[in-house]
């Protein structure tokens, strides 16, 4: 292989990685794009973690004292929290 040849292959094969490099980069900004609600989800629940853990704490000592009361209200509790999500979701489509 002469010096001529090996500048073509060096230019073919670092043009070669530009073009895989660039095409990363778009894929890395898809997969950004794609998984951009479940991140958002995960930072709020972070954001949440400890008031979440500590009303699950209290929750359990509760459900050891009388477990049919915190059955009762984790229903109700749940019903709520149903409702309300899915008021939020009828008052979106009709906002549009």
């Amino acid at each position: 292989m002469n010096r001529r040849e090996r500048a073509a292959e060096l230019e073919y094969l670092e043009t070669r990685i530009l073009q895989q490099r660039l095409d990363m980069g778009h894929a890395l900004h898809d997969w950004r794009e794609a998984t951009a609600p479940i991140d958002h989800a995960w930072q709020r629940l972070m954001q949440w973690r400890a008031p979440l853990v500590g009303s699950f704490g209290l929750l359990a000592a509760q459900g050891v004292r009388r477990p049919r009361t915190t059955r009762t209200w984790m229903r109700r509790g749940l019903s709520t929290f149903l409702l309300v999500n899915r008021a939020r979701t009828l008052y979106r489509l009709v906002r549009r």
